[in-house]
């Protein structure tokens, strides 16, 4: 294995000191492999008189494609973590590991260690739980198949051609789907599917594309009908909005109860909800999809009254909107756009010390951004939902006024004094925490989380945990922030109880010939 992995080593410092720009010291190369792809994050030209500037780094593709090969042929690792630190005279150090790190995509962004590959954050709306004095399906079979009919009139007078659709499928198809939903079908969408079994690529349904009946299953196995988790890196402070109205869909981002029927070809689709929250109705329409991670969208009480927007048609079991604004806002000022609607607000900019009093008016939030601004005092806080909130505390802030937060789950802070961490204790929710931009302080306490299961603290905060032997007993994930090398992520992955015997380390020249 050595030749396989020197030569693709030269070849990758060979290809940084070809391109490399003046005065130069070193290049940190850190990226990862698998079967789906390469890429770099991370890392560039060291470049001392021009410490601010960017230079641009190769991306040797066919050698990382080689790097990641050979370690699953030769280690059953299906992706690869990598860093090579390469020198103007061509020397290299190389380090490789499984895919349990992840470099981030900046040059300190550090790494995220993955300690329990098992363990995924539960969302609010996944588990089945009872659902009391749920309203009745509002479909109609009979005035679905009418409105299907007048849909399809609709676009041969528009089109100028009659669409040729496909046979209906069967009653026995039908009762096969149910049998592997594990749910009746809404009588309306079972109606629509008798008529026909989509709409043979014709595009009918108001542009919508009708999915056959077998394409509406997989589609549901293999995607809506999943929870979408993209792991600790992006996914650590994961929020799941609330649809609107409220308490009509559950909150999450996938369900073995969402049954996909049309989509408007944009990685979106419509879907009838056969598991709805507690002021939904059984059949009603969301949709879900790849632009709907964060919760699914409410469109109509049935497939009736979907066919009906096509007809401009009321729907009259639609229940009261909530409001009709954005669920997310991205601003600089806490001003008139603040809405109860709004769940998600992203403040950028604005002038500090930020005064959060004005988010009274946004009694349904649940995550707070304020970025490269701060705030002083955080009580404003306290009556609402929030469950994902980063900030930078201005000297005189602290965490007091979140003491007893019911629902605050991830937590990051940003401050330029020592924080008292004695509030975080009486937080039930909490699961992740970033505590890395704030000068290290009594870490140790940290240890009495029992919840926590990802952390991320720069190195000298890791060293302080490690040095009172109280790093956290239960952690999923941890970041070590900042620009360490790789060899300090698998020292602190050693730290934590993971195996790390097998990484794999490589120095030499791009002279050598193997």
């Amino acid at each position: 294995m050595d030749q396989t992995v020197e030569q693709a080593a030269r070849q990758i410092t060979a290809e940084v000191v070809a391109q490399a720009p003046e005065g130069w010291t070193k290049c940190v190369l850190r990226g990862h492999g698998s079967r789906g792809g390469v890429g770099l994050s991370g890392g560039g030209y060291v470049v001392p008189s021009h410490p601010h500037s960017f230079f641009r780094t190769p991306f040797p593709h066919q050698s990382l494609a080689a790097l990641a090969s050979r370690f699953r042929e030769s280690h059953g690792w299906e992706g690869i973590a990598l860093e090579i630190v390469c020198r103007p005279a061509g020397a290299f150090e190389l380090a490789v590991f499984r895919d349990g790190l992840r470099p981030g995509g900046g040059p300190e962004d550090g790494w995220t260690l993955t300690l329990d590959p098992g363990f995924e954050p539960s969302e609010p709306g996944a588990a089945d739980s009872a659902q009391q004095s749920v309203p009745r399906p509002a479909g109609d079979p009979a005035e679905a198949v009418e409105r299907l009919r007048a849909v399809l009139r609709q676009h041969a007078e528009r089109s100028g051609a009659e669409p040729e659709m496909p046979a209906p499928v069967t009653a026995e198809q039908l009762a096969a789907a149910e049998r592997r939903l594990g749910r009746p079908l809404p009588a309306d969408l079972r109606a629509l599917y008798l008529e026909a079994d989509g709409d043979g690529d014709s595009e009918a349904l108001a542009g919508y594309g009708w999915l056959p009946l077998d394409a509406a299953l997989a589609r549901r196995d293999d995607y809506i009908g999943i929870p979408t988790w993209f792991g600790w890196q992006l996914g650590w402070n994961q929020v799941i909005l609330d649809a609107d109205p409220p308490n009509t869909v559950r909150r999450c981002s996938g369900h073995p109860g969402w049954l996909p029927f049309a989509t408007g070809f944009d990685g979106n689709f419509f879907a009838v909800d056969l598991a709805p929250a507690a002021a939904g109705r059984p059949g009603q329409v969301i949709e879900v999809g790849r632009d709907f991670n964060d919760g699914p969208r409410y469109v109509a009480s049935s497939v009736t009254a979907w066919l009906g927007q096509a007809l401009d048609l009321p729907d009259p079991h639609a229940p009261q909107q909530c409001a009709k604004g954005p669920r997310t806002l991205v601003v600089s000022a806490l001003d008139e756009r603040l809405a109860p609607g709004v769940q998600a607000i992203h403040l950028n900019d604005a002038p500090s010390p930020v005064d959060l009093a004005p988010l009274s008016a946004t009694p349904h939030l649940r995550r707070l951004h304020l970025n490269r601004c701060a705030t002083t005092d955080l009580s404003p806080l306290a009556a609402l939902p929030i469950e994902d909130l980063a900030i930078d505390l201005a000297p005189e802030g602290d965490l007091t006024p979140l003491a007893d937060h019911p629902r605050l789950a991830a937590l990051a802070i940003g401050s330029q004094a020592p924080l008292d961490l004695a509030p975080l204790r009486t937080l039930p929710a909490l699961r992740s925490l970033d505590l890395s931009r704030c000068p290290t302080s009594d870490v140790a306490s940290l240890a009495d989380l029992p919840g926590l299961r990802y952390l991320a603290l720069s190195a000298a905060q890791w060293a302080a945990l490690s040095a009172a032997g109280r790093l956290p007993a239960h952690l999923a994930a941890a970041r070590l922030a900042g620009a360490p090398p790789l060899t300090a992520a698998l020292d602190l992955l050693a730290a934590l109880g993971v195996d790390t015997s097998t990484a794999y380390r490589l120095s030499g020249t791009i002279e050598e010939a193997g």
